[in-house]
């Protein structure tokens, strides 16, 4: 979508980053304003719309409000779909049972709707340029780069998983000069943990991608790519369970395209290991 474009661009000033923010605001002014009216509500300039109408591929301020008013209606009924309180107070064990997959499901859906597959494309290959994986997480999100870990190893990528930002390792790496890509999970972008490993992964030169809640997050700010996943405001929404599916969803898109790009080598250890099992039950 044109909305999930703007809040992927990297290269923004101020100004065009105001716009943004407003029409995040205030997404119906996009449709009812013109480019002057739009201008002064985000107290910007008509020459700013226009220049990031140039940044989005788009013909200009006509063209961007065309494509934005056909894919809105689709763009409201996501959102207010997914962010619907699933459960109450009444909530009995059998509307647990049936809801809970309706909800992997509108975290998924809601999920590809923002993934940037220019940035999908660019991320895997990092992953496949890359001698070893790290993932950084705190919390749950450690627990789920170790599932994630295992799945990466899967696909003939050596993977490690980390709670806390290594020094001494991080130095290591950038001596041997061992290419490495690190991956920092933060729904909110802001795990002080995660950022000080963002900042001495950078610093030491080895290439990072985040994924978080939101790409205006510090985080984001720091790596060198942001994919940016569901944002929920509150637990009864399930925030945390919504974030944890959608970023496996992400990497399980990532670790597949390693498997593909791996298939033969992936296809004969698989294959090895079935004669291997034959052998063992004879």
């Amino acid at each position: 979508m044109i909305i999930d474009r703007m809040n992927e661009l990297r290269n923004l000033t101020s100004q065009e980053k105001s716009v943004v923010e407003h029409i995040n605001s205030h997404p119906k002014d996009l449709l009812d304003m013109n480019v002057n009216e739009l201008a002064k509500a985000s107290f910007t300039s008509a020459s700013t719309i226009i220049r990031l109408c140039k940044k989005l591929d788009v013909k200009g301020f006509s063209d961007l409000k065309l494509i934005y008013a056909r894919e809105f209606p689709e763009m409201v009924k996501q959102k207010d779909y997914i962010r619907k309180e699933p459960f109450d107070r009444e909530s009995s064990i059998d509307d647990i049972i049936s809801l809970l997959p309706m909800i992997y499901h509108r975290s998924i859906n809601y999920t590809q709707s923002l993934l940037s597959r220019n940035t999908i494309v660019r991320v895997t290959n990092l992953m496949k340029q890359a001698q070893r994986i790290e993932i950084y997480g705190d919390g749950c999100n450690y627990d789920l780069g170790n599932m994630m870990a295992y799945r990466f190893e899967s696909a003939h990528k050596d993977c490690h998983v980390y709670n806390a930002s290594h020094w001494e390792h991080i130095k290591y790496l950038e001596f041997q000069n061992i290419s490495t890509l690190a991956i920092l999970i933060s729904r909110t972008g802001k795990n002080p943990m995660v950022i000080d490993a963002a900042k001495r992964l950078k610093n030491s030169g080895i290439k990072t991608v985040s994924i978080s809640a939101n790409s205006s997050m510090d985080l984001a700010n720091i790596t060198d790519e942001n994919i940016q996943i569901i944002d929920l405001e509150n637990d009864l929404e399930m925030k945390t369970m919504m974030f944890t599916v959608a970023t496996q969803y992400v990497l399980d898109v990532c670790i597949t395209s390693l498997m593909v790009h791996n298939f033969d080598n992936v296809d004969k250890v698989l294959k090895a290991l079935v004669d291997q099992k034959g052998k063992w039950l004879k």
